[in-house]
């Protein structure tokens, strides 16, 4: 799976360049720079308290964690380059959603899967073993849903977790989880280092904490980081189909773009 959907997206610029494959074995250009996770979270990307900390991971009270340092990111990332490196993963994601035989599901979208290029400024999207290739139905017209399990890990959407039939938005979802690293620095849910119970979190419709001050474009540390919280709110909706679409989050990024 991983070959095929490399071998019919060679023609993107945004896609990891395969050379041959055999076995399990895939012969890919190389990445002197490894992958952005480390960028992106260039630290341990949690701050536990007493309570997060203990065994269980429990969140008793409800209360929200305390909000990340608001004029200091957690990374080194500049604000401008927070968003181009944003709308490079999601221009990644949407070569695949928009392949012409139709939608690619990565269906695995981390900020490990996105690769420096030699420039160490071009990020490529690697990675399709969990990949899932809809299929037409002809009756309805429609692509259809499709069945994977149980979701594990921390970076999995809502339906994943209930073992819902899905479709493409499930890499929305987890691009917001990538654009909240991005910008804090962080990860998604830094209070917690307990999995399953930040898998109950997302399946009660909690999502990673954004400061209002982000939101607002007039108390923003900066306009770039004031853009790109606003589309991490709208990727991490809970219902797939009130999510944007891969292609409305590349026009929002680009024209976030521009404007700065």
């Amino acid at each position: 799976m991983d070959a095929m959907v490399a071998e019919r997206l060679t023609a993107s610029p945004r896609i990891y360049d395969i050379y041959g494959y055999c076995g399990t074995a895939i012969v890919s250009e190389y990445f002197p720079y490894g992958d952005y996770e480390t960028v992106a979270v260039p630290g341990s990307g949690y701050q536990l308290s007493d309570r997060s900390a203990s065994a269980d991971n429990q969140h008793h009270d409800g209360a929200p964690p305390p909000p990340p340092v608001l004029t200091t990111s957690y990374n080194a990332i500049a604000p401008p380059d927070k968003l181009r490196i944003a709308l490079q993963m999601a221009e990644g994601l949407a070569d695949l959603h928009g392949a012409r035989e139709g939608p690619i599901v990565h269906q695995d979208v981390q900020l490990s899967q996105y690769l420096l290029s030699a420039d160490n400024v071009t990020l490529k999207l690697n990675d399709f073993n969990r990949a899932e290739y809809m299929l037409w139905d002809e009756h309805k017209q429609q692509y259809c849903k499709y069945a994977e399990g149980h979701g594990n890990g921390n970076w999995r959407s809502p339906e994943e977790y209930y073992d819902n039939n899905l479709n493409e938005q499930v890499d929305v979802y987890s691009l917001g989880n990538n654009l909240y690293s991005i910008l804090t620095g962080l990860w998604v849910f830094y209070d917690a280092d307990n999995y399953a119970n930040i898998a109950q979190r997302i399946q009660q419709g909690e999502t990673a904490y954004i400061n209002p001050v982000y939101l607002d474009p007039h108390t923003s540390p900066s306009r770039a980081e004031h853009h790109l919280a606003t589309i991490i709110t709208h990727c991490h909706e809970y219902n797939p189909q009130d999510r944007p679409s891969i292609f409305e989050v590349v026009d929002f990024l680009r024209k976030a773009v521009e404007e700065i």
